[in-house]
């Protein structure tokens, strides 16, 4: 046994670097799965895939760099490194007038070639949402999520309305307007659009009729927005991406694509079931004493109730 743990202790350097390298290469393998819900480089919109394209095209660039860096330091290191420790130093210099140029005009060259699409893309990606986009109205509040379709009324007047899951036709853009009743949120789904901060007390009234959450302490602020495309029909996994509070992993949502005759189908099954913002939904902020919504109170107690439909049915508790 000590003459083994003696050969150990005489062989481990030798290996220890390589041995650490497996690790470190089996580490960085182990990320790159594809086959995830919510893999932004999968992208399936307009928005994700220039959103990649812009990250490719500043990654393999840098990491073109990065290798001639690390290669320029280990032929360094390994070429003239100290052989004899008696030997005298070699003759030293002071830069390299010619080097010292291509140096700092490759730079400026490489950053102008990344820079111009990428400003291309921002103002792509940033402008408004187009005048004929379908509008979705998002709520975020702890820890769900309430899409309502201000386009789509029932006999009373009041928008469908469904929790945690959104239908959106596909290969039209969507325009989803977002506002929160409680804290920060981020409305994210990676496969079809980059990520954008839902903010408190940021809301608007419908162009009719009165919005049940809306605070006239709040009025006239601007309204956050965020538009996407699906490329093709398809299920789409999205998430809060602000950390909202102990139960924020659970603030997740999910998209559906429908081909354009599917999601007028689904649409209108909705309204015929009573999927539409609740009677409870409008009234329980003004008349707290007679109405109440089950899941603005558990989420306000850091329970999740993941009652999914619950806000579509209309159900008065009390006299």
């Amino acid at each position: 046994v000590k003459k083994l743990l003696r050969n150990l202790r005489q062989t481990a350097p030798r290996w220890l670097p390589l041995l650490s390298l497996l690790l470190l290469l089996a580490l960085v393998s182990s990320g790159c799965d594809t086959d995830t819900p919510q893999n932004t480089f999968d992208a399936k919109g307009h928005v994700a895939r220039e959103q990649r394209d812009i990250f490719y095209l500043a990654m393999w660039p840098a990491i073109a760099v990065m290798i001639l860096v690390f290669a320029g330091i280990i032929i360094a290191v390994l070429r003239f490194r100290e052989r004899d420790p008696n030997q005298a130093p070699p003759r030293q210099i002071h830069g390299n007038t010619r080097l010292e140029v291509m140096w700092t005009i490759a730079p400026a060259v490489l950053l102008l070639i990344i820079g111009v699409p990428m400003v291309q893309s921002i103002y792509d990606l940033g402008r408004e949402p187009s005048d004929d986009a379908y509008v979705i109205d998002v709520i975020g509040q702890r820890y769900a999520w309430e899409f309502q379709y201000p386009s789509e009324l029932d006999s009373e007047g009041f928008p469908l309305s469904s929790i945690n899951e959104a239908h959106i036709p596909a290969g039209r853009e969507v325009n989803f307007r977002l506002r929160s009743i409680d804290v920060i949120h981020s409305f994210w789904v990676p496969k079809l659009a980059g990520k954008r901060d839902v903010m408190p007390c940021n809301l608007i009234a419908p162009e009719a009729g009165t919005d049940p959450l809306l605070d006239p302490q709040c009025a006239g602020q601007s309204l956050n927005k965020l538009w996407m495309i699906a490329d093709e029909p398809g299920t789409f996994h999205g998430q809060c991406a602000e950390y909202c509070g102990l139960n924020h992993a659970l603030m997740t949502m999910t998209i559906f694509a429908d081909e354009e005759a599917d999601f007028e189908a689904w649409v209108d099954e909705m309204l015929d079931s009573g999927a539409s913002i609740s009677y409870v939904t409008e009234h329980a902020i003004r008349e707290p004493r007679d109405f109440v919504v089950v899941g603005y109170i558990f989420s306000h107690v850091n329970v999740e109730p993941r009652l999914d439909g619950y806000l579509a049915r209309r159900q008065q508790i009390g006299d």
